[in-house]
């Protein structure tokens, strides 16, 4: 019996609702659990989050106001309560009036002194235990350090109130409860604070559970409790168990109207979709039963009564339409196919020269000449007459060039073997023509090259060379004949680089391109610098062969060589520069110390009025002189490449300071207003150099103070931080002083260059200053600018490169502190120093000491060899006769003064001022330096600094 199929819709109804329903079923379960789950895990977090919050505010109120207490205790109206007794009573009871530190109503404040005598109060009427208040008094004034306490007393903190360091008094705070410090907080649920016996402290709904009671009394049934510990005090959160009831039974609802929902919507889709695959396949079902012009309805076998009549009929139709498509033939397309696949020009004509069939490679071929197709096919039979095959040069229309096809005559037969016609194969060979003859243009081309060139082929054995044009045979002598079929081999010698050569093999063998230059030899014998550059062929993806480039570059070597001799030439006259710049510094600092120090013991003698006057003009102009000398060796050090700069942490603001206190002075003395602005962006401490960084603002300085005669002089500095962390420092000069003319500001930063003659008559100068200021900006990363009207006054901006700084790292300042050195203590000291002017000039400088003298090493080793007196330290002249300074501190520091010696103080006496000097000195072994001339007062402390170290560490070695 036959069935009609069932329709689609109804099969997706039968078919989805039961796994629908099985579907909903289980996700509703699911649902409703992880709800109850999320639910009661809510409750629960919602609960600790209620403790933690009370915690914390806890914590804060007891840190918070022990904070505050403590900032009370430091003021200097609280410490001073306690020092000035008799006038405390005039500002000390309006202060503590003033004092309201927290939310609660009821505080209470007093301040005791070391005794634990209340001195002043606010409001305190406090009953306290005398547990509590022993333990507050013993922690606080005791042991000077701060005390709270939270329990059924109230909340008590203390805070000493400190003088160096100790405790001279207390200021307490104290609160009855800590219900009333609490209170104003916003709470989650009811919170609770006992502490370890069940009293409550704290309770945020009092109706429920009062303040004062026991929380062991408190009946619990119907509510959800968490608690947590706090030091001595246990927290708690209280929360009724029916408002977790409602939240469920809302969230139930809820998800029951959801799943409702859901079903409509699902069953909606369901029969949706249906419908609409319904008609979809129907409306296929008819537009191919059109297209195939079938009206069979035959019905369906049984075996088929479970297929949808849609997906039934469509399958009728298809099963027809492949039938059909079967029984048409395919020959004609087929043929057809494969004559326009080929890659020749193709016609076929019969005995009467008629064409009977073309490909379209011929067709396109005939509309890209002159003719008709008929015309050229005449012309090909011409021309091939009898032969087979022949290649013809054609004219093409679209490019206006020759085109060369080769054409293939073939006999037409048919299947009795009679001659019906021919077939033409035309083969477009102009591309390969194209290629040849760019082949013949780039072989002429190299061989032409004025460069030689050569090819070798890697497979072979021996990679022989199957190239050479005649730049080879013109470099190397060899002919093409003789060169052929061999390697380079030939052209190596005993004078020929083996690693070099090793390097060539290697990049071969790893089929790498190499440029290098080694030593060959022409057929001659003549020896040349052969710069080879090697690079790989491939052929087909495979590097078969190598193309060598070789150049003549003796002459190139020639010239390497004599640069290389010029510039050793250079750095030997560098040499030579600097040791004449180091003899110059001492040559010229010595007779300057030497005036310099007679001047100073001068001025410590009793001196006329006149006198004294006349020894400060000579002391001006030696410090005149000395700032010329410095400007021109620090000028001759930076040309020589000998200035080093710096770098280590100093604090930018104590060096702007001391500027500001310097320039002061002399802008005071001439009425000049004077104006430091700072914005150091909180980097007071940096990493850089200051004495070179003092040196360019002084210069500025100076200078504004010297061209300035009215009106002011204001500095402005700032630091920015670079995007690589690294720091800019911007500042500028600004003066009212005579300005700079326009046309004179492009080479004021010039070598001894000044605005004009009259300049340097009137006010000075080397016209150095400038120009150092410049070149020390640039070698700190930085440049100097300058902005100026002539009349109205200039601008000279400077940037230079710092960088961050920990505060510690700078070293303090060790010659005033007093715990190390001790004035008035007459010492023995060995002065070491060739000069006699010198000798005299330390001598009386150390005159409260006990001095004797040597003149250079040699009578340094002998004197502390011989004597039996034990020197507390020693000055040490660097340069000297017979043997130096720094071979002298090596040999005492190797023991050849004997053990007593080997540690003891060496300074350093130098008239240098160059790159290195410092370094050296701390290498020889010394311990510290002194740069000629120096200041009496220098020279004092130093000695008294290094004395009382050494005696400190003889003292330690006893005990």
């Amino acid at each position: 019996m036959q069935h009609k199929p069932t329709r689609l819709r109804s099969l997706l109804l039968s078919s989805m609702i039961p796994r629908l329903a099985l579907l909903i079923a289980v996700l509703s379960v699911m649902l409703f659990g992880l709800s109850f789950h999320f639910i009661i895990k809510q409750t629960d977090e919602l609960q600790r989050q209620s403790i933690s919050g009370l915690e914390q505010d806890i914590n804060y109120i007891v840190s918070d106001t022990t904070r505050q207490l403590a900032d009370l205790a430091a003021n200097d109206i609280i410490i001073n309560a306690l020092v000035d007794i008799e006038r405390r009573d005039s500002y000390l009871p309006m202060f503590f009036r003033s004092l309201n530190l927290t939310q609660a109503k009821s505080v209470e404040f007093a301040l005791f002194d070391f005794a634990g005598n209340r001195v002043i109060d606010k409001n305190w009427n406090a009953t306290i235990p005398e547990s509590l208040s022993s333990a507050w008094r013993q922690q606080t004034l005791g042991s000077s350090n701060t005390f709270s306490s939270v329990s059924q007393y109230g909340v008590l903190i203390s805070v000493p109130v400190l003088l160096k360091g100790v405790a001279e008094g207390a200021l307490v705070m104290y609160v009855d409860s800590l219900q009333s410090l609490l209170a104003p907080y916003p709470r989650l649920t009811n919170q609770l604070v006992t502490d370890s016996t069940g009293h409550v402290l704290f309770s945020s709904e009092p109706t429920l559970i009062a303040p004062g009671s026991n929380f062991s009394n408190f009946n619990n049934s119907g509510y959800a409790i968490t608690q947590a510990n706090w030091k001595n005090l246990t927290l708690y959160s209280v929360k009724p168990t029916i408002t977790a009831y409602r939240e469920m039974a809302w969230t139930g609802i809820v998800l029951l109207a959801m799943i409702v929902g859901f079903i409509f919507i699902i069953l909606h889709m369901v029969s949706m979709t249906g419908t609409l695959a319904e008609r979809t396949l129907s409306k296929l079902y008819e537009d191919i039963k059109n297209s195939l012009n079938s009206n069979s309805n035959a019905p369906l076998r049984d075996d088929q009564q479970l297929e949808p009549q849609e997906l039934s009929d469509i399958r009728k139709a298809f099963d027809k339409l492949i039938w059909d498509l079967t029984e048409v033939s395919l020959s004609n397309e087929q043929f057809s196919n494969v004559l326009e696949s080929m890659g020749d020009m193709l016609v076929v004509v019969d005995q009467n020269q008629e064409v009977l069939l073309s490909n379209k490679r011929f067709d396109d071929f005939c509309d890209d000449q002159y003719g008709e197709k008929q015309g050229i096919l005449k012309f090909i039979m011409q021309k091939l007459g009898a032969t087979q095959s022949n290649e013809l040069k054609h004219f093409s229309v679209s490019t206006g060039q020759e085109r060369f096809v080769r054409w293939t005559k073939t006999s037409l037969a048919d299947a009795n073997g009679n001659i019906r016609g021919d077939i033409f194969v035309g083969s477009d060979e102009t591309e390969q023509r194209s290629l040849e003859s760019h082949v013949k243009v780039l072989t002429h081309a190299m061989d032409e090259a004025t460069v030689s060139i050569i090819i070798s082929d890697i497979k072979r054995v021996g990679q022989p060379i199957i190239y050479a044009n005649s730049a080879f045979e013109e470099l190397t002598g060899y002919t093409r004949e003789e060169i052929i079929g061999h390697n380079c081999r030939s052209m190596q010698g005993e004078e020929t680089n083996e690693k070099t050569i090793d390097c060539i093999r290697k990049a071969i063998a790893t089929r790498e391109p190499i440029e290098t230059t080694l030593l060959n030899y022409k057929k001659d014998g003549t020896k040349f610098f052969n710069r080879l550059n090697l690079t790989p062929v491939k052929t087909n993806g495979e590097i078969t062969h190598y193309i060598g480039f070789q150049q003549d570059v003796t002459q190139q070597r020639q010239t390497e060589q004599y640069l290389q001799e010029a510039r050793e030439k250079a750095e030997e006259s560098a040499r030579l520069k600097s040791s004449f710049l180091a003899s110059m510094s001492h040559e010229i600092r010595t007779p300057i110390h030497g005036i310099s120090g007679v001047l100073q013991l001068l001025g410590g003698s009793e001196l006329t009025g006149e006198q004294k006057h006349y020894l400060s003009l000579a002391k001006f102009s030696i410090q005149g002189l000395l700032h010329i000398v410095n400007d021109i060796l620090d000028f001759s050090k930076i040309e020589a490449g000998q200035l080093q700069i710096e770098e280590s942490p100093f604090d930018i603001l104590e060096s702007l300071e001391n500027l500001q206190s310097q320039y002061a002075i002399l802008c005071q003395e001439k009425g000049l207003e004077l104006h430091f602005h700072f914005d150091l962006q909180g980097y007071h401490v940096v990493q850089g150099d200051d004495v070179r960084f003092r040196q360019i603002l002084s210069n500025l300085l100076g200078n504004a103070v010297k061209f300035t005669d009215t009106g002011y002089i204001e500095v402005t500095t700032c630091i920015e931080k670079n995007p690589d962390n690294t720091l800019r420092l911007l500042c500028s000069v600004k003066d009212t002083g005579i300005g700079i003319a326009q046309d004179k500001q492009s080479t004021i930063f010039d070598v001894f260059t000044q605005e004009d003659l009259s300049t340097t008559r009137k006010f000075g100068g080397t016209g150095l200053g400038l120009s150092i200021s410049k070149q020390l900006c640039g070698l700190m990363g930085g440049d100097i600018k300058l902005e100026s009207v002539k009349g109205n006054g200039s601008t000279f901006s400077f940037t230079i490169q710092l960088e961050e700084a920990d505060e510690s790292l700078i070293k303090p300042i060790h010659y005033n502190n007093a715990s190390k050195t001790v004035k008035g203590k007459k010492r023995k000291v060995l002065i070491v120093e060739d000069n006699d002017i010198n000798q005299v000039i330390a001598k009386q400088h150390l005159s409260n000491h006990t001095t004797l003298s040597a003149k250079s090493g040699v009578e340094a080793l002998q004197a502390l060899n011989k004597m039996k007196v034990t020197f507390d330290v020693i000055l040490m002249d660097c340069q000297m006769p017979e043997m130096d300074g720094f071979e002298a501190t090596k040999r005492i520091r190797n023991g050849e003064a004997g053990s007593r010696y080997l540690n003891v103080p060496i300074i350093a006496l130098t008239a240098n001022a160059m790159k290195g000097d410092k370094e050296r000195c701390v290498s020889a072994g010394m311990d510290d330096y002194l740069s000629k001339p120096f200041d009496a007062e220098d020279l004092i402390d130093k000695v008294e600094h290094w004395a009382s170290i050494e005696k400190d560490q003889e003292a330690n070695a006893v005990h």
